[in-house]
């Protein structure tokens, strides 16, 4: 499960050191190259929606392969492509797969494991989230410096298909509720349902951390390689290490939230924690405004995303855990919706942190002013009750 995580994150992560030279060689903005990273999110976004579903219908065991073989023709197909256009619809198509793997391993997860092993166990799953940018921003800037930056895409598809292969054996089918699903299942149910669930003010708090704590990363992973390599002047093989910190911060972040876990400490305590955080991580990526020695700049920047990204795996996995248990027989409604909100957020990171006209630090550290506070007021909008009941 970690290892199928992972290969489908990594087709996030492991072309960015090429992101500045695919846009010389297509000739275009980087406005418009980042557009094969959040469509990517955007495809993600939408397909999350129905696949939860799907499977409740289906099976977890045969949606889940069908699309992972999706996820490796569109890698391949994105290898041999010449068209930008051409990428940028089969990284929609890619997307399914990632999709379709993020959700139903969750709900794997929740067909067989109690609320507080789902929230231990999320934890250790994500650790393909943690996998990926420790190697695939690394292993892509050495095969772009080695070769070009298609056989990035090469190398996930080589890993692909004998995982995929080692799924088919080893995914059992945990879904033992399909007829009772499919005898009551109809799409107006089915939208009236994704309906409760928006108009839920403490579904839509959540959803808000969540999201923007989501576009604050994809901001930095969408304009990283600018920031580095261009603005910095970092080498393209010296840059990806940057993520191994990061990557360091969340494998602390998701340590510490399992211990608080284990410790009994409720949810909220630790999204709080989280959301504190990341508001000290924005501090650190704000000081570029009164500190002018780059190198001091690069720590505190980078400093600051470690941070972020700390805050992210203290975040994620309760906020998770919480709303597929809070809306019960809804839940694959509610992690759906949720993770769509999640991924539309990301995309959105992308593009405004891409469309800003200032320089690549510049347009960061708006970017990561703007979700954070955005994140803050998601948690205000969540436990206002029991903010306001504290207070009295």
């Amino acid at each position: 499960m970690v290892l199928l995580l992972f290969l489908t994150q990594a087709c996030t992560d492991i072309f960015l050191p090429g992101l500045p030279m695919m846009a010389k060689e297509f000739g275009t903005t980087m406005e418009r190259m980042n557009l094969i990273i959040s469509i990517y999110n955007y495809s993600q976004a939408v397909v999350v929606l129905f696949i939860g579903v799907i499977s409740d219908l289906r099976g977890r065991r045969s949606t889940i392969l069908t699309c992972l073989a999706l996820h490796i023709i569109a890698t391949i197909w994105i290898a041999l492509s010449s068209s930008l256009f051409c990428i940028i619809i089969l990284r929609a198509v890619q997307a399914m797969g990632s999709a379709a793997v993020y959700i139903i391993l969750r709900l794997i997860i929740k067909d067989t494991m109690d609320k507080k092993t789902q929230i231990h166990t999320t934890g250790l799953l994500v650790a393909g989230l943690v996998l990926s940018p420790i190697l695939a921003p690394v292993l892509g800037a050495w095969i772009i410096k080695l070769s070009d930056w298609r056989n990035c895409f090469w190398a996930i598809a080589s890993f692909e298909v004998p995982l995929f292969c080692w799924a088919l054996m080893a995914i059992r089918e945990t879904n033992n509720k399909q007829l009772e699903f499919r005898s009551s299942f109809s799409l107006k149910k089915h939208f009236l349902s994704y309906y409760s669930v928006l108009k839920d003010g403490y579904f839509l708090g959540l959803a808000l951390i969540l999201g923007s704590v989501f576009a604050a990363f994809y901001a930095f992973i969408s304009i990283s390689s600018y920031l580095y390599i261009n603005q910095y002047g970092i080498k393209e093989t010296n840059y990806p290490y940057v993520f191994i910190g990061i990557a360091i911060s969340y494998l602390i972040g998701n340590r510490l939230m399992s211990k608080l876990n284990a410790n009994n400490f409720p949810p909220q305590r630790i999204i709080s924690f989280g959301i504190c955080v990341s508001l000290i991580g924005t501090a650190f990526i704000l000081a570029e405004l009164v500190i002018k020695n780059t190198l001091v700049t690069i720590a505190l920047t980078t400093l600051g995303t470690c941070l972020l990204r700390l805050a992210t795996a203290l975040i994620n996995p309760p906020i998770q855990v919480v709303v597929t248990n809070h809306f019960n027989e809804k839940g694959s409604h509610a992690l759906g919706l949720l993770t769509c909100i999640q991924y539309s957020f990301a995309a959105i990171g992308t593009m405004v942190v891409s469309g800003l006209s200032f320089n690549p630090s510049g347009n960061f550290m708006i970017t990561t002013f703007a979700f954070v506070a955005l994140s803050l007021v998601g948690f205000l909008l969540a436990f206002k009750k029991t903010l306001l009941t504290h207070l009295n």
